[in-house]
């Protein structure tokens, strides 16, 4: 079974990873994630983390977490490809999918996607075997 709020911890890292790779995060980017969270993610989640929260909610809550600590894009990175090496196989295709677009919708949120979103989407990609 899909330990539900470790996926999206790393859905968190993996978003703040392309957000902050250009050394800053945009507010557009910030919209697009509390966007994604409230819209797509919350209603379809059916699991709650252990304070009966809706267990989509980690993706906020680590964005803000590595954000508030200063966290690297790409410590941030290394971590979502530590697990993903370990979990990719057995996450079901719309779990991959929905990584790849979530990252790709953050990344694209404020004016375009840069080279250095484009190369970490590129990345993910081949991780997940996409």
């Amino acid at each position: 079974m899909k330990n539900y709020t470790e996926y999206y911890k790393q859905m968190g890292n993996l978003l703040y990873s392309i957000a902050s790779i250009d050394g800053s995060i945009a507010g557009k980017e910030w919209k697009e994630l509390r966007r994604m969270v409230r819209e797509e993610l919350v209603p379809k989640e059916k699991h709650n983390d252990e304070f009966g929260t809706d267990a989509a909610f980690a993706v906020e809550f680590q964005f803000d977490l590595l954000e508030g600590n200063d966290v690297g894009s790409t410590e941030a990175f290394d971590e979502v490809s530590e697990y993903l090496k370990h979990n990719g196989p057995l996450l079901p295709v719309e779990d991959k999918n929905r990584l790849l677009d979530g990252a790709t919708k953050v990344a694209a949120s404020f004016h375009s996607i840069s080279k250095a979103e484009k190369a970490l989407l590129e990345k993910l990609k081949l991780i997940l075997g996409s």
